[in-house]
């Protein structure tokens, strides 16, 4: 019996498909040692690629039986309060106030964040000789003899921070150095050149507002355009069968023949399409969300049946009254044109 498919993190990962372009601007921003900014819609798989990067690179390596060299991605997510500190390390003053014996050192109040761990990391344990600076590292859940040294560091959706956020990360992510200023004497954290090739900076932006030109200057760029048809269908596929597709399936695709069971679907992706490209609907439904609706309808058996049927199931592509009615309507249209057309023949 098809279910509905319940797509893990872990294997959305797994098969995610990045473009050849993607791939080469990641390479080349690994060879300049320049942070990525991947800016695109939400839902078209930004973050997911730096994590699919770690996974993709740790697993080669492992198949030449050579040793792993990346620790897991540490991410920050960005709110529109950030500051750029957070992205090193967070004080808990309020748990700080609170301890009223005052037996405990400063140090148990400081958690090293995304970047903080990423450089304390790429330094590694035989070179800090901080003791409150390994305190802290524990206190972060990094185990530094067990850590790799390299690291990618995911900054995601920067453009919901203040504008200054972006122009005040510049410092600190050409030079990667920060202080703790809240211990006494303060603890400075700086890497050298070859420590620094161990940090990898990957920053997202929905795009949804303009980023410094500052900033801009110091980043490599690359825009994830929406994917056109067929590879659509190969996310989609890849995304429900839960592993790569074969030469023999990724032909039929090219060719537009539908795979043995996700009969319907190039008449489901022709219609999600019609619904991206009018201009009457605004809230516009990304990658993420035709998943979800074609795993919906291939779970329940309605991919190879008409969508009139079933116009209740839009909703999981449009997220206002208006866009829905404006969908319905032109499915309606769509419908009397087809039955047009076939009178005529």
């Amino acid at each position: 019996m098809v279910k509905t498919i319940q797509i893990t993190r872990e294997k959305d990962i797994e098969n995610y498909l990045p473009s050849k372009a993607l791939e080469s601007t990641m390479d080349m921003a690994l060879a300049l040692m320049r942070p990525l900014l991947l800016a695109g819609k939400p839902g078209t798989g930004k973050t997911d690629f730096g994590h699919w990067y770690v996974t993709n690179a740790n697993k080669m390596k492992a198949e030449k039986g050579e040793e792993t060299e990346f620790n897991n991605v540490f991410q920050f997510n960005t709110k529109s309060t950030s500051v750029y500190n957070d992205l090193f390390y967070v004080y808990d003053a309020v748990s700080h106030f609170r301890d009223k014996a005052g037996d405990k050192d400063i140090s148990e109040f400081i958690t090293l964040t995304a970047l903080g761990k990423a450089m304390v990391c790429a330094k590694g344990l035989k070179n800090i000789k901080e003791a409150r600076l390994k305190k802290i590292a524990t206190n972060s859940q990094l185990d530094l003899k067990e850590a790799k040294p390299k690291s990618l560091v995911i900054i995601d959706e920067i453009d919901k921070a203040p504008r200054d956020f972006p122009n005040d990360l510049l410092h600190e992510i050409e030079h990667l150095s920060f202080t703790i200023k809240e211990t006494s004497p303060i603890i400075t954290i700086e890497l050298n050149d070859e420590e620094k090739k161990n940090v990898i900076i990957l920053l997202t932006s929905n795009d949804e507002k303009n980023l410094p030109d500052a900033f801009l200057r110091r980043c490599l760029f690359h825009y994830i355009e929406f994917p056109e048809p067929i590879p659509l269908k190969k996310i989609i596929l890849s995304k429900l069968l839960g592993r790569k597709l074969t030469i023999e399936e990724n032909k039929k695709i090219d060719n537009s023949e539908e795979l043995n069971g996700f009969e319907g679907l190039n008449d489901k992706i022709e219609i999600f399409y019609k619904i991206f490209h009018n201009n009457s609907i605004e809230k516009k439904a990304y990658t993420a969300e035709c998943i979800q609706w074609i795993n919906y309808l291939h779970g329940k058996k309605l991919l190879h049946l008409p969508l009139q049927d079933y116009q209740v199931t839009l909703s999981a592509l449009l997220k206002k009254n208006e866009d829905f009615h404006e969908a319905v309507k032109m499915l309606k249209k769509m419908e009397a044109d087809k039955l047009i057309a076939e009178k005529q023949v």
